[in-house]
């Protein structure tokens, strides 16, 4: 116990005391928490972690310590509302101007709004955040700043974030219970920081009480203490935006194979074309910053497909030899935004330019209504999307198929590369689930100045396709139809222990 501690406890004038948790959580107050139903989220740390704080709270603060997961009040300081947390040497202290409140808050040590019980947020960074607030130093003479709260809580700061409060309540309870599966399932992952899980899109976009709205509050308590189970344990309720018309086993995106993390044909999926066009130099610059230089790039061959016809292996080739980039390495070393998924097909430009996906020419059966060119589109599979070239160069092609087995269906002019490889080929290779070389997935070599990235859906591929659940429940799916819809297995009840 540090030295502040040790010097109050004699007057320590209140508890928390823990008792069973009930069903719902949604007029609970902070005391009615399990000590196991709390969770540690890392604010700033690492390259964002201050050197010093300034915190607030208009009804003034409570000092305390964790104890069992839970807070053991030391200390009032009803007549101050601002703090000012510092580093002395190895400790962090905390004053309010000229007065030292503490000359070591200790690893264990939290400072919480005067009011936290009754919902009283602490104000930090620009946000305010129920719960209370740890400072820890760091060896670089930074403060790690964590906050604790009921796991319940924290949800109410999550939901806005990662799916906004005007979407229907049926898909925000869906992703309530993924959200909570998720954060209990990543419980460790950052055990090294000093925190359950991070406020940012590593885990969980997470905001604190600024981003609380009752839509996105309703949903959580209507799904109070849901969570999927796989196999007798936690499930992880992976998540991501657009499926582009199909989700990804998790061992084609990652490394392990997941039993609820299946692929599903995703007849849900709004359209989400996107295109992406990448000069070589540029290209080669990415690929040396992220310690995968090859001199100066030569072309760039889609080399393996997985079963669902993603892309699973990339080959650039160099002046100075070949790498190759696999499943989410992709997206990871050439930019998430850039790549939005790894449902996509690559062709050559020329100057600045490439194609450009414009507005969805509609089914496969109505083709050749929406080809650019005067050659005619033949109706193969899939939805279909009239591509151009733009003014700063590349060629035409009349009609592109983007979605699960991505083809070409017909070029006015030559293109160089993938887009112009065997349609067939690409297809087959989706169905059949092979995933070997370049010649095996019908994608051809892009060559040239401009490299050019033409595709559908956003993110990572696996679990729930936020914008599907979107769409599952504008149609009036239930939010458990939704989640078994998209994970394979499951089963969701209340947190067992």
């Amino acid at each position: 116990m540090n030295r502040f501690f040790v010097c109050v406890l004699s007057i320590v004038v209140a508890f928390c005391a823990f008792s069973p948790a009930p069903a719902a959580y949604a007029d609970m107050a902070w005391e009615d928490f399990m000590p196991n139903e709390f969770i540690k989220v890392g604010l700033a740390y690492g390259s964002g972690a201050p050197a010093s704080c300034e915190i607030y709270s208009d009804n003034g603060f409570i000092l305390g310590f964790e104890d069992d997961g839970g807070i053991m009040e030391a200390f009032h300081l009803r007549d101050y509302t601002t703090i000012t947390v510092k580093l002395s040497g190895r400790y962090a202290t905390a004053l309010s101007g000229d007065t030292l409140i503490s000359d070591d808050l200790g690893v264990s040590g939290y400072i919480l709004p005067y009011d936290y019980k009754d919902g009283g947020s602490i104000r930090f960074g620009g946000a305010s955040y129920r719960g209370g607030l740890s400072f820890r130093p760091n060896p670089n003479n930074t403060i790690t700043v964590v906050n604790l709260l009921p796991l319940e809580h924290y949800l109410y700061g999550v939901l806005n974030s990662e799916m906004g409060r005007q979407n229907p309540g049926e898909a925000l309870k869906a992703q309530a219970v993924v959200s909570r599966s998720y954060a209990i399932h990543s419980f460790g992952d950052h055990a090294a920081d000093g925190f359950d899980v991070c406020s940012g899109v590593h885990c969980q976009v997470y905001k604190g009480s600024s981003a609380e709205y009752s839509e996105t509050s309703r949903a959580a308590d209507e799904t109070a203490g849901l969570i999927m189970y796989s196999g007798g344990k936690v499930a992880s309720g992976n998540f991501f935006k657009n499926s582009g018309g199909h989700t990804q086993n998790s061992e084609d995106v990652w490394n392990d194979r997941v039993s609820h993390l299946r692929g599903v044909n995703d007849e849900f999926s709004p359209d989400y074309p996107w295109s992406w066009s990448v000069s070589a130099s540029r290209l080669g610059d990415t690929l040396a910053a992220g310690n995968m230089g090859c001199g100066d790039i030569s072309s760039v061959t889609v080399s393996g497909r997985s079963a669902n016809g993603y892309v699973s292996e990339l080959t650039v080739r160099g002046s100075q030899g070949s790498v190759v980039l696999k499943k989410e390495q992709i997206r990871s070393i050439l930019g998430a935004s850039n790549v939005k998924s790894l449902n996509f097909t690559l062709s050559s430009g020329s100057g600045t330019g490439g194609a450009v996906v414009s507005k969805p020419g509609g089914n496969a059966a109505g083709a050749s209504r929406h080809a650019l060119g005067s050659s005619g589109a033949k109706a193969l599979s899939g939805k279909i999307y009239a591509v151009s070239a733009p003014s700063g160069g590349g060629e035409a092609v009349s009609a592109v198929s983007i979605g699960p087995s991505t083809a070409v269906l017909a070029a006015s002019g030559t293109t160089q590369g993938a887009m112009q490889g065997t349609a067939q080929g690409v297809l087959q290779g989706g169905a059949s689930g092979t995933s070997q070389g370049g010649a095996g997935t019908g994608d051809s070599p892009a060559t040239g100045g401009t490299i050019v990235f033409t595709g559908s859906g956003f993110g990572h591929g696996v679990g729930l396709p936020q914008d599907s659940a979107i769409e599952m429940a504008k149609q009036g799916y239930s939010y458990m139809e939704i989640l078994n819809k998209y994970y394979t297995g499951i089963s969701i009840s209340r947190r067992e222990g």
